[in-house]
């Protein structure tokens, strides 16, 4: 087997292979290469051009390699990403794709073109069987594996895998006095405008994040969410009860932009809630927001910042709006993927009456 590693006592790239005449002169004739008798290695200095020859020059040999180990600019997956740019991916997606590629390199020790069916199958079991990963981030890296080998690359035309049973996992709903509790906990106008527009229009976190001032229409109480997820935009609705409110956050969030940068500089800030160096809210600190608010809340459900957006749908179907106007406002593709809030309204259940309860009924008009 031929291997590649980084030395870091004279900090070169040392290739290592069984006798071969062949992998011998290959490894001779590639420019500033040293040959250590020592270890019968011979090794390449730490640059871009050495490094991407050895592999080039290597490859129909199955080299080995520790991803981590080469530089960035020796574009291992710059297909991938050529490929993901031509295809308008999302950011999200881009980076959950290349995630998988990157763990699926570092397990295999090998070169894309050098992967086969065999590599893809060993990793996914050892994910499942030794990761205990779940079936959603399988199903996730299939759909990596599939675009990369198949579509991309080519080298895997016929690559498919057997469907994945998955488990259906009902959202835990938080109850309208809990989600007021939540509200009430936060005395931080802007955290608390924060969840208030999340949960009044169904926004992902992502989205509430990435909203921007013009994106409130006050005049016609309507939000426009921008590239939501699927790069699709959509309009939801503003609540009436937080105009005058968001209104004065507005004012608040002007001043207090106004107090760290000039008046030039805040009009180039658009974001209805800024975060650090002129920049969006971060999701992790949005996410922060939240769970501090429950925990002062006093709320002991297994939930998160989306709790907010389930909470949304799920009192939408409680007070009788039809399903296909929730799914329009949450932006989803399918119905299918609305449905899943039939299963947890409580509305929905109470409306329908088990038939002990008409057994016992029809008992208790019998006994004289």
């Amino acid at each position: 087997m031929i291997k590649l590693r980084y030395v870091t006592s004279d900090k070169r790239f040392h290739l290592r292979f069984p006798y071969s005449k062949l992998y011998y002169n290959i490894a001779k004739s590639i420019p500033k290469a040293i040959y250590h008798p020592e270890d019968k290695t011979w090794s390449y200095p730490n640059d871009v051009n050495s490094i991407k020859r050895v592999l080039a020059e290597f490859t129909e040999y199955d080299i080995r390699f520790l991803v981590c180990e080469i530089p960035k600019q020796c574009g291992i997956l710059e297909d991938f990403f050529r490929a993901a740019r031509e295809r308008n991916f999302s950011f999200c997606t881009t980076k959950t794709y290349y995630s998988h590629l990157y763990q699926l390199l570092v397990f295999t020790e090998k070169l894309p073109t050098n992967i086969n069916s065999k590599d893809l199958e060993n990793y996914l079991d050892f994910q499942v069987k030794e990761k205990n990963v779940k079936s959603a981030t399988i199903r996730s890296a299939r759909q990596a594996f599939i675009f990369y080998f198949r579509e991309v690359k080519k080298q895997m035309k016929h690559l498919k895998f057997p469907k994945i049973k998955t488990n259906v996992n009902l959202p835990e709903v938080l109850s309208a006095e809990e989600t007021r509790a939540i509200f009430n906990s936060l005395p931080n106008l802007k955290h608390k405008m924060l969840l208030l527009l999340s949960y009044s229009a169904g926004l992902r976190v992502s989205e509430v994040i990435h909203l921007q001032v013009k994106d409130i229409d006050l005049e016609r109480n309507m939000i426009r969410i921008t590239q939501g997820k699927g790069k699709k935009d959509r309009y939801t609705m503003l609540a009436n009860s937080l105009i005058d409110e968001l209104k004065e956050y507005i004012k608040v969030r002007e001043y207090n932009l106004l107090l760290k940068y000039s008046y030039n500089e805040v009009k180039n800030i658009p974001w209805l809630f800024p975060g650090a160096n002129t920049r969006p809210l971060h999701v992790r600190t949005a996410e922060t927001i939240f769970n501090q608010a429950t925990a002062k809340a006093k709320i002991t459900k297994k939930v998160s910042f989306h709790s907010l957006r389930h909470a949304f749908a799920t009192h939408l179907l409680e007070l009788g709006t039809d399903l296909r106007m929730i799914q329009t406002l949450l932006g989803h593709t399918s119905v299918r993927t609305t449905q899943i809030y039939t299963k947890v309204a409580r509305s929905r259940l109470e409306n329908i009456k088990s038939p002990l309860d008409q057994m016992t009924k029809t008992n208790s008009k019998t006994i004289p």
